[in-house]
C-alpha cells in the first residue's frame, strides 16, 4: 500500500471538521461526545467506565465528568459490578435510549439535507467512499486519548 496523498489527508480532515460543525448541536442538546458515549453503552451494553473511556478515546477524568452529567440528566445509571466490588457499571436508562435515537434522526436529518444538494451520479460516488471509509475504520486502531 502506498502512503495517502497528504493534500487529499488536508481536503478529507477539513471536510470532516466542516461537516461536524454544521451538524454540531444546539447549545442546550448534548455534545458530540455525549451521544458518542451514549451510542457506545448503546452497542456495547453495560460497561465499565474506564472501558467506556478506552472506546471514546477520552481519559478517565473526563469520562467520569461526562458520566456525572448524563446520570444528572437522567441518560445512565450506575449498578455495582459483580465481578468487582470496587468498581460499578454504566447502562442507558430508557431516556438515554430515546437521545442516541433522536441524535441519530437529527443528525441523519442534517446530512440529508447537505446530500440534497448533491447530484445524483456523485451521491453514487460517496456511497462507495463511504463504503471504503467505513471499512477503513474497521481495519485501524482508535486515535490516542484525549481529554475533553
Amino acid at each position: 500500500m502506498s502512503a495517502p496523498d497528504p493534500d487529499l489527508a488536508e481536503r478529507l480532515g477539513f471536510v470532516v471538521g466542516s461537516l461536524n460543525r454544521r451538524l454540531r448541536p444546539p447549545a442546550d442538546a448534548l455534545t458530540h461526545i455525549a451521544v458518542s458515549a451514549l451510542a457506545s453503552i448503546d452497542r456495547h451494553g453495560e460497561v465499565r467506565p474506564g472501558e467506556l473511556a478506552r472506546i471514546e478515546g477520552i481519559a478517565a477524568p473526563g469520562m467520569t465528568r461526562l458520566l456525572g452529567e448524563m446520570e444528572a440528566r437522567g441518560l445512565v445509571a450506575r449498578s455495582a459490578d459483580p465481578g468487582d466490588g470496587r468498581s460499578h457499571l454504566v447502562r442507558l436508562t430508557d431516556a438515554g435510549v430515546a437521545a442516541v435515537a433522536a441524535a441519530r434522526t437529527e443528525r441523519a436529518e442534517g446530512v440529508a439535507a447537505i446530500l440534497a444538494a448533491v447530484a445524483l451520479e456523485d451521491r453514487a460516488v460517496l456511497e462507495r467512499a463511504v463504503a471504503v471509509l467505513e471499512q477503513a475504520l474497521l481495519s485501524t486502531t482508535p486515535a490516542p486519548a484525549r481529554t475533553p
